[in-house]
């Protein structure tokens, strides 16, 4: 016997051999279930428990017209009416056979799936915000997130700068300042900022400044730099109040609003923050505006998201949320 004459012989025994299972294989083939298309039946199902398109078109969140031709397709391959159309929907006989089973399928599936949702590890939700504003305004108010979404697990950084969100991988971030806005991002308005002159009642009462000129020419400044200005808040104020001639260029630089008040409280001079900022050193007696005049120092507070991913259901949350939170502020 040749080499090919061998070869053919084990291949025709390999098929042999193979025969059970492809014969199994075109039984599956021929008992696969024939059964209508899904969202026709969760049509039907949805208006037979309701006895109503319009209430089943709302759990369903599609049209009515569109349930409607969902139940007609299902009665149409069925061959038998499941519905009577009068003025009040009725169940037919086979209606009222398909019903039960439906309903008993479905809630089945729900509780399978129900458990896989409980069992999966959800993705926390990661943001980043500016510090002084976590701390002032957001970390005070967010326990009522946590208590609406408690299984939530999340994640705040505070760096002192703006994230560079394309690359930075949060979920969301809070920026101060102006922001450039790609098509691909979403960006919403939280808050303007609004500058007023802040010290403590101590030293309003002890300098007794009898105007806005004589409280820049003879006070102790507290600047807070603004890239490489220092002197960038109290010259904007200037310039907005009509003090041109004002020389603001002295007294002490920070970094932060956070450490300019600090001075303001102990009486070190007059900080230019926003006071929504700044409610509790307020409320105490700590703090106080000099004069009651506010400036927009043309700096906002934005939520920036990602436009493919707003319908993530944690993101649109929390969208939602901090949106109704500083809606007008």
């Amino acid at each position: 016997m040749t080499l090919s004459n061998i070869a053919h012989a084990r291949y025709i025994r390999r098929g042999l051999k193979l025969l059970p299972q492809i014969s199994a294989a075109m039984a599956r083939i021929k008992e696969r279930r024939s059964l209508p298309p899904l969202n026709a039946l969760r049509a039907f199902e949805a208006v037979a428990r309701s006895l109503s398109f319009t209430r089943a078109a709302e759990e369903l969140l599609v049209t009515q017209s569109a349930v409607s031709r969902q139940v007609k397709n299902l009665e149409d391959i069925l061959g038998v009416a499941l519905l009577r159309r009068k003025a009040n929907l009725e169940l037919t006989d086979e209606g009222k056979r398909l019903l039960p089973v439906l309903t008993d399928a479905f809630d089945r599936i729900d509780v399978v799936v129900a458990g896989f949702k409980r069992q999966s590890k959800k993705p926390p939700l990661t943001m980043s915000l500016p510090p002084t504003f976590a701390r002032r305004l957001f970390l005070p108010i967010f326990p009522e997130f946590q208590k609406q979404h408690p299984d939530l697990e999340i994640r705040i950084e505070t760096p002192p700068v703006n994230v560079d969100f394309r690359n930075s991988g949060h979920d969301l971030a809070i920026f101060f300042g102006e922001v450039d806005t790609p098509p691909e991002m979403i960006v919403d308005l939280l808050m303007s900022d609004q500058m007023t002159p802040l010290a403590s009642p101590a030293l309003i009462k002890e300098a007794n400044w009898p105007d806005l000129g004589t409280m820049l020419a003879k006070a102790q400044l507290l600047h807070i730099r603004q890239g490489n200005d220092p002197w960038y808040d109290w010259r904007l104020f200037a310039r907005q109040t009509g003090l041109t001639t004002a020389r603001v260029e002295r007294g002490l630089v920070l970094e932060t609003a956070d450490q300019a008040v600090q001075s303001a409280t102990n009486g070190g001079g007059v900080a230019i923050c926003d006071p929504r900022l700044f409610q509790e050193e307020i409320a105490q007696k700590r703090l106080a505006p000099v004069f009651e005049v506010s400036v927009n120092s043309g700096r906002h507070y934005y939520l920036v998201s990602r436009a493919e991913e707003i319908e993530i259901p944690r993101i649109a949350a929390f969208r939602a949320w901090v949106s109704r939170h500083f809606a007008g502020a």
